[in-house]
């Protein structure tokens, strides 16, 4: 996992900030976590881009905290080194989710599998919507796209899972 090279003590930060920081990070860990899985089907790189989208944020909270939305910020910084993550394993085969994930039962797996094989701009469309519960127009800002695309990309990739769903799989108990 690549490392942004830059280290902030915790004597750099304001009490204020560290507090906000402090509660920035229990509620937005989960979620990027989560987010990172659903993307990538990997727990450990999961963690690792989590780390790494929280340690951004650690390292820019002084701006970020301004922000309307920082945890938009922070699940941006996550997709992008997702994305990135991707390009790197681009010759390699997808990692499938059983390797490191034992306590997932074959449903969900199927799940993830099945996510894993979905266009990345659907992939990230659902997991937002649905996993996360923003709405469609949440989805569509943080993706930079207009909202009947976001609708279109929903749509295509519900049609894809819609066998694995029919099993009785929840998407969000895969995401969280």
């Amino acid at each position: 996992m690549p490392r942004s090279g830059v280290y902030v003590s915790v004597e750099s930060v304001s009490g204020s900030g560290l507090t906000d920081y402090d509660e920035f990070f229990t509620s937005m860990r989960p979620q990027l976590v989560g987010l990172a899985f659903a993307l990538t089907g990997n727990s450990q790189v999961a963690s690792d881009l989590a780390q790494e989208a929280l340690l951004r944020s650690w390292v820019h909270w002084e701006k970020i905290r301004t922000y309307d939305d920082p945890n938009a910020w922070a699940r941006r910084v996550l997709r992008n080194l997702a994305a990135n993550h991707a390009r790197h394993l681009r010759r390699a085969p997808r990692p499938t989710p059983t390797e490191d994930v034992p306590e997932l039962d074959a449903d969900r797996v199927a799940l993830l599998q099945a996510l894993a094989h979905l266009p990345r701009p659907q992939r990230e469309a659902l997991v937002l919507h649905d996993g996360l519960g923003l709405t469609v127009a949440e989805v569509a800002a943080e993706l930079s796209t207009p909202e009947g695309t976001v609708r279109s990309w929903l749509s295509r990739a519900r049609a894809v899972l819609a066998p694995v769903l029919s099993a009785g799989n929840d998407t969000t108990e895969v995401i969280r």
